[in-house]
């Protein structure tokens, strides 16, 4: 299910993110408008690392010889946790020996902070994990992950840079998209002719204010 539809793009039934964004039948109908909208909020959920809708998922992660193993993307809720040793058989492990962290709270609809990452921990004192050690084990897939993954409801910043996405898919280089070019102060020159990855401005400063960077090398 898309985080916008169609109505949200019509006059008579607009969204508080498509405001001035209105796209009447003739510019773009019903069918082609919700194929864009799916489209293009693929395209968003890439260039932001993330994803707005909740997905169960079955995460097969290389484990990270530490404490701490994070997590590739964004969990709302965490229903087990297995780890594979070399002959590629599973054990189930007791959540009292580890802790979930996630980057979301409010149920899965707002940031803890912007930085915030979600992860596994070890409890120290706590009995270790099947192997009897307090760290992750490492090797390919060594650590499966059970549980619901992304947002249970997009931020409205992010529904805002989608619909400023799908107007300028059907209308492109618009005035009223709000799209200046260059602009004088008596100070200075500017240029936003560059801005990236829509070309936007509006738009990619909320993909740059939400980007999920999920730490690419586990640490301790």
């Amino acid at each position: 299910m898309s985080i916008l539809v169609a109505n949200d793009f019509r006059t008579e039934s607009l969204h508080e993110v498509c405001r001035q964004l209105d796209l009447t039948d003739e510019e773009a109908g019903d069918a082609h408008l919700t194929d864009a909208i799916g489209r293009l909020q693929l395209r968003l959920e890439e260039w932001t690392n993330d994803r707005y809708e909740s997905q169960a998922l079955t995460l097969d992660l290389d484990g990270s010889g530490w404490t701490r193993l994070y997590l590739p993307r964004r969990c709302t809720e965490l229903d087990a946790v297995s780890l594979r040793d070399e002959f590629g058989d599973l054990t189930l492990q007791d959540p009292q020996h580890y802790r979930f962290r996630s980057s979301l709270y409010n149920a899965g609809r707002e940031r803890i902070d912007p930085e915030a990452t979600d992860y596994l921990v070890t409890v120290p004192g706590g009995g270790g994990l099947s192997t009897g050690l307090y760290d992750w084990p490492t090797g390919p897939q060594s650590v499966r992950v059970v549980g619901n993954f992304g947002w249970v409801e997009a931020p409205t910043d992010i529904k805002r840079a989608l619909a400023l996405c799908i107007f300028d898919h059907f209308k492109p280089l618009r005035a009223d998209l709000r799209r200046t070019v260059t602009w004088r102060t008596t100070d200075a020159s500017m240029d936003a002719s560059t801005t990236t990855p829509s070309g936007i401005p509006e738009a990619d400063a909320i993909i740059a204010s939400y980007h999920y960077d999920a730490p690419a090398v586990q640490v301790a």
